[in-house]
């Protein structure tokens, strides 16, 4: 049986995936798989299933349950996150994860067990979360998220390096790293101290870790698509992971066959009304970060005072860790965050819009434009890879033709969205599409801005300039150090250093014809020369 299953992963890799330097598990790992622990893999992980269920997740969701009604009793949470149909919902889709992964005829049995096992710490992440809001209650409800920026393209379209690089200007924004996310306990650190972030990041470090130790190479091979760095700005997803009470993109991808069955061929996690739960979840964490900025800095400040320290903040560029940020903190004066907005980043943005936009009325939207044609291959051979460890070779879903249908389908719903939402602009709405290209004299409007992927990932630094100069009029672009952080950054992960995977519209049996998307193009792309 482990031969079977060594020679069936290398035999779909050399003939079908065509991942270089392809990750696996270790032996015991792949024991569990191919065995369980003597009784066969699949007896073994129904009763392990069955036992993480009764013991860990399902006590787990009934500390949750009773938080959340908690705070509906005492109404100082938002009811979407905290009413009698929030709880239901929550029940609900623990139920589907744990239906879905138990009869999924695609996970291998380490990725069923440790995919379930994740729901627990998301679960507890999410009552303790909710707890620190209610503990905050009439403070919180006064924050206000202010004009945040949120990038909002299509994945594979220069997005990430975009993200990364600009929020090393820490003087202009906010943001979230991964390690806030996967590791945001015991409490959230505030945004300008820096040392708190780097030793919160050796936490997310660790994690990162132990996946890298159970299935080495694994995190080499996923930075030649999307690399996962604990200390650099991340997706928002991962605050979803905390809100849903189990994982939100690993579902989307690992169980597709699931999702793609059921009567409204896709998974209920993609649905408006999810989408509305997400962003209220999402306000919350900015805001308990926003008031734990500005109460964190009091604080200090306080304590500074009374053992006689005092001063200003400067800037500087750490070397280490290229940050445009303050380098040394004295606690004078009024919070250093508490007025820049926050710099948001989630390519599944782009079918919720109007969702967003109602959480976050006075939003910036920033957009990169790239053929669909480019983007399906890279975003297929990136899920290829994603869950290259989770699944069982030849089993229904895994094969690069069920993953170009399954990638493709998703570019139609971020394009349908996208398009959806521009076309619904009024002319003189400042969310209407004034231009796409590299200079911005056609289109001055404060609140969206488009550009073209070549054009972002040509001059970076000179992208967010122009976001600067766009967004913000009245205010200076890019200071000295932080163009110093941005060049810095750039030149340490150029994209050559980690490698590249090879993708096609050929190797996902797609043609031009299948990826056309004539509206998308249309609106964005006609222009472009």
């Amino acid at each position: 049986k482990l031969k079977h299953q060594y020679y069936a992963f290398q035999h779909i890799n050399a003939n079908d995936w065509h991942i270089d330097k392809p990750p696996q598990p270790i032996f015991f790992i792949q024991c569990i798989n191919a065995l369980g622990f003597g009784c066969g893999s699949k007896c073994f992980v129904s009763f392990m299933l069955y036992v993480l269920d009764r013991t860990v997740v399902q006590p787990a969701l009934t500390k949750s349950l009773k938080v959340m009604k908690q705070a509906d009793e005492k109404d100082i949470i938002d009811p979407i996150l905290c009413n009698e149909e929030a709880r239901n919902a929550m029940k609900e889709r623990l139920e589907t994860y744990y239906n879905d992964i138990y009869h999924s005829p695609t996970l291998n049995a380490i990725s069923k067990l440790l995919n379930y096992a994740g729901a627990y710490q998301c679960l507890t992440h999410h009552r303790k979360f909710l707890s620190l809001c209610m503990a905050k209650g009439t403070e919180l409800s006064k924050e206000t998220v202010h004009q945040p920026v949120f990038i909002v393209s299509f994945p594979r379209t220069g997005t990430t390096i975009l993200h990364r690089t600009m929020s090393l200007d820490r003087t202009r924004f906010r943001n979230f790293d991964l390690s806030d996310m996967v590791s945001p306990l015991p409490k959230p650190i505030p945004r300008w101290d820096m040392e708190g972030r780097r030793e919160k990041a050796k936490e997310g470090q660790a994690l990162l870790d132990s996946v890298n130790v159970i299935f080495p190479g694994f995190a080499e091979c996923l930075e030649t698509m999307h690399g996962f760095r604990a200390d650099e700005a991340e997706e928002d997803l991962g605050w979803y992971d905390t809100g849903l009470g189990h994982m939100y993109m690993d579902p989307l991808m690992k169980l597709h066959v699931q999702n793609r069955s059921t009567p409204e061929g896709m998974s209920k996690l993609e649905s408006k009304e999810v989408a509305k739960y997400r962003y209220a979840w999402l306000a919350m964490v900015m805001k308990l970060y926003q008031y734990t900025d500005k109460i964190e800095w009091e604080t200090r400040k306080e304590t500074a005072a009374s053992v006689g320290e005092g001063g200003v903040t400067t800037n500087a560029v750490d070397e280490e860790t290229p940050l445009s940020s303050p380098s040394q903190v004295y606690y004078e004066g009024p919070c250093p965050t508490e007025h820049i907005p926050w710099l948001m980043k989630d390519p599944n943005h782009s079918a919720y819009l109007p969702e967003l936009l109602e959480r976050f009325p006075d939003s910036k939207f920033i957009f990169t434009h790239r053929a669909p044609g480019e983007i399906v291959p890279s975003m297929a051979k990136l899920f290829v890879i994603f869950t290259s460890v989770d699944f069982i070779p030849y089993a229904p879903g895994t094969s690069s033709k069920e993953w170009g249908v399954e990638t493709n389908r998703r570019m139609k719903h971020y394009c349908d969205g996208l398009v959806n939402f521009t076309k619904s602009q009024s002319k003189g709405s400042p969310l209407s599409l004034q231009s796409v290209c590299k200079e911005l004299k056609q289109s001055t409007s404060a609140r969206r801005i488009d550009m073209y992927f070549k054009n972002l990932v040509e001059d970076v630094p000179g992208a967010i300039s122009n976001i600067y100069k766009q967004f913000y009029p009245d205010q200076p672009g890019p200071s000295e150090d932080a163009m110093g952080a941005f060049k810095m950054y750039l030149e340490k992960n150029a994209r050559e250093k980690y490698g590249n995977q090879r993708r096609s519209l050929e190797d996902f049996h797609l043609t031009k014809k299948d990826v056309a998307y004539h509206a998308y193009n249309d609106l964005f792309l006609s222009a472009y020369k």
